[in-house]
């Protein structure tokens, strides 16, 4: 279908807009982008009809920077994994240069015509239901904002590890929505007018964490904000070491600048915060192992491993104090 046939169509046709920024795919896999092009669009075929009997519409935005891609790429890669995307959804490539992770989803809620904007990363995978346990959550007039479950994927032991010492939850086996404070930007939906009027906005200098900042906005004036545990999404473990090191780096930068913004950056703040993030690792990889499959005997490979993913956030808090102008252009992860 072309963009201009999709333009022509009433927002109010439209039920949602998956709006897939395509950073991180220059992070992870193409594989996990390809499959979950393709878990997409198997839901949205799967999705009930509506009250009159007519297939729900859909609409997906690819955002991407033609800056590092061209547009011809990004329809090459669709054309190979989702042949049939133009007969299952309003399929359309929207270009931003220059954008980063989070202007490429402000950007991508401006082009939505859908009455609920869903964002959905380029290198997380949606479990089976997914997408209609995410969209009945609006079903309540309370919520405004819903996120789902995103888990790290538990394939080797570093990544068994991880999933154990990292910032995201473990995968839940509940299916329930209840009220929440917080969020990741890989696996939410926002009624439109909410994400028009509540947009990311990144703190200067971060590679992530507006989610963050933007979940306080949203709980501080009363926006409703909730999860359901059913709509689980799969998160990839760093692509290798150099991409392990960076994270944890810009985490601990990121970390850093925002909490300088709360009057917490001293060193010895900085020093607490760390002590508590590798003790908790260390708590989850001893006690919770068996929930991730990790093997006893793998424990001691687990606790060095989460050592060296905080050892490296330390290093890129202290490379922000020593060297600002340094740490700003090379401690951060692109996508």
């Amino acid at each position: 279908m072309n963009k201009e046939h999709s333009m022509a169509c009433r927002a109010s046709d439209v039920l949602a807009t998956i709006v897939i920024e395509w950073e991180n795919i220059q992070l992870a896999e193409a594989n996990r982008c390809a499959m979950m092009l393709t878990k997409l669009m198997q839901q949205i075929d799967a999705y009930p009809a509506d009250a009159a009997g007519r297939p729900t519409r859909f609409e997906v935005l690819l955002v991407f920077d033609e800056q590092k891609m061209t547009e011809e790429q990004v329809c090459k890669f669709c054309q190979q994994c989702i042949p049939n995307a133009s007969h299952q959804a309003m399929l359309r490539h929207v270009p931003s240069p220059g954008l980063g992770y989070y202007e490429q989803k402000n950007l991508g809620a401006q082009e939505a015509q859908g009455s609920i904007v869903v964002f959905l990363d380029s290198d997380v995978i949606p479990e089976a239901g997914w997408l209609s346990k995410l969209l009945s959550s609006f079903d309540n007039p309370a919520v405004n904002v819903v996120c789902g479950n995103c888990f790290l994927a538990t394939e080797d032991v570093v990544s068994k590890s991880l999933a154990l010492a990292w910032f995201f939850p473990l995968r839940e086996t509940s299916d329930v929505l209840v009220p929440q404070d917080s969020f990741f930007a890989n696996n939410v939906a926002f009624r439109r007018d909410v994400a028009l009027a509540n947009p990311f906005m990144p703190l200067e200098g971060t590679s992530r964490g507006a989610c963050r900042m933007l979940a306080r906005r949203l709980t501080a004036n009363g926006v409703g904000l909730f999860i359901n545990t059913g709509a689980r999404v799969s998160h990839p473990a760093p692509n290798g070491l150099w991409h392990l090191v960076a994270r944890g780096a810009t985490q601990g930068r990121d970390n850093l600048l925002f909490n300088r913004l709360l009057d917490r950056g001293s060193l010895s703040s900085s020093m607490a915060r760390v002590f508590r993030l590798q003790t908790r690792a260390w708590r989850r990889i001893l006690f919770q192992h068996r929930k991730v499959r990790l093997g006893i005997l793998d424990v001691p490979a687990a606790l060095a491993i989460a050592s060296f993913f905080y050892l490296c956030y330390f290093a890129g808090d202290m490379l922000t104090r020593l060297a600002p102008a340094w740490a700003a252009q090379h401690v951060t992860v692109e996508g």
